[in-house]
């Protein structure tokens, strides 16, 4: 009898969450998870926010259906992240030109994305980050899209490589499309300054380029509405963009995968642009979920949620900060031959600990300490009571 499937190749695990599960199976009682982006208190706890708890209680008593919502997603919903993003000044006056479509989390942004480009710029090629989060390759790869790389970050200098970044754009071909993190650039935490944000808004209306940000950690740098700043900029410029925006670490919703995909558009296209998107999502997924939008709407239209909200998500930033600053004291007086004073500007979650592959696998095997290959490390990973054993475990390797 045929075996349909009997050739089916096995796939390597996730680089970063099979991370987590070897973690998980793990036996030692003395280990650290420093791969997944998740956000983790002190106790190593990933929290639901008290507002969001709030929410959730006024929607147990008050909501009355679960019918499907719109193609497109939570009108409310919509509306709300998008006046927080922009500004509503700043999105009353462009509205008309921006595209909202509710996604499943950044990654079904992207995808959602990518697929538009692959569908209406045909031979449109897709420039990412070197280096970047593993998974840009993969989703615009599969969205039928070229991938290639572009320089960001120098690692012997431990920065971004401007000069590199801008001369290469610029060598680009119209229609390039360019990813770009907005913020707290994963994996590196190095960003762009404002003044570079305005020469890279400039060099796209020069040259006919298309910024895709992938805003995942908007909140985790200064504010949200500050984070959010390289959007604002390049529409207040009149620079079409795409944009993937995730509300996984801002608002704690991990498991929820609420997200959005945003397209500006300078002319009076966006009827038909929303009439392809929905077109899209209706033959991948057909309707977005509830839940995480409903919340999120909740809370930004409830001032006193929405207060509540900003001062956790402070909390959270503030938190990663603290630790930034016990790491690097904490390096500085551990022995290690790296001086790590640089990761006083790196920000978000993730930044590089100057460790070598091989440096990382002894790592995971003889310390149980557990990051990507690259030497990513998730700040939020570590505590009081495990940083002085990370530290000397990376000394131990010779980091």
């Amino acid at each position: 009898m045929t075996h349909f499937f009997s050739n089916v190749a096995k796939a390597p695990s996730d680089p970063i969450l099979g991370l987590t599960a070897s973690f998980l199976k793990d036996p030692r009682e003395k280990k650290v998870n420093l791969s997944v982006g998740i956000y983790k208190t002190e106790q190593g706890k990933t929290p639901v926010l008290s507002c969001v708890k709030e929410a959730e209680k006024f929607f147990l008593e008050q909501e009355e259906t679960k019918s499907y919502l719109p193609i497109e997603g939570d009108s409310l919903y919509l509306k709300e992240i998008a006046a927080l993003i922009f500004g509503r000044k700043l999105y009353g006056e462009l509205s008309s030109h921006i595209t909202l479509v509710q996604s499943l989390g950044g990654a079904g942004a992207l995808r959602l994305g990518g697929e538009f480009i692959a569908q209406e710029l045909k031979g449109s090629t897709c420039y990412i980050s070197d280096p970047t989060w593993p998974n840009h390759e993969a989703i615009f790869t599969q969205s039928g899209l070229s991938v290639k790389k572009y320089p960001y970050y120098d690692f012997k200098q431990k920065k971004v490589d401007f000069d590199a970044m801008y001369q290469f754009l610029s060598s680009l071909p119209s229609k390039s499309l360019i990813v770009l993190h907005a913020s707290c650039h994963n994996p590196s935490g190095a960003d762009l300054s404002r003044d570079q944000w305005s020469q890279i808004a400039d060099l796209c209306l020069s040259k006919e380029l298309i910024p895709f940000f992938d805003a995942a950690y908007l909140g985790f740098d200064v504010s949200f509405e500050e984070d959010a700043y390289p959007l604002q900029l390049f529409a207040h410029k009149g620079v079409e963009f795409l944009a993937s925006i995730s509300f996984s670490k801002n608002f704690s919703l991990y498991a929820e995968r609420v997200g959005a995909f945003i397209l500006f558009s300078k002319g009076n296209e966006s009827d038909a642009i929303l009439s392809q998107l929905k077109k899209l999502v209706r033959r991948n997924y057909s309707n977005p979920p509830l839940h995480g939008a409903k919340l999120i709407g909740k809370i930004l239209q409830t001032p006193s949620l929405k207060l509540k909200w900003e001062e956790e998500l402070a909390e959270m930033r503030h938190r990663i900060n603290s630790l930034k600053s016990l790491l690097i004291a904490s390096f500085a007086a551990g022995g290690t031959q790296t001086d790590y004073s640089y990761l006083s500007d790196k920000k978000g979650l993730f930044s590089f600990c100057n460790l070598s592959k091989s440096q990382v696998e002894r790592l995971m095997q003889e310390f149980g300490i557990y990051m990507t290959a690259d030497g990513r490390m998730n700040i939020a990973g570590l505590n009081t009571s495990n940083i002085e054993y990370v530290v000397k475990s990376i000394a131990s390797v010779g980091g």
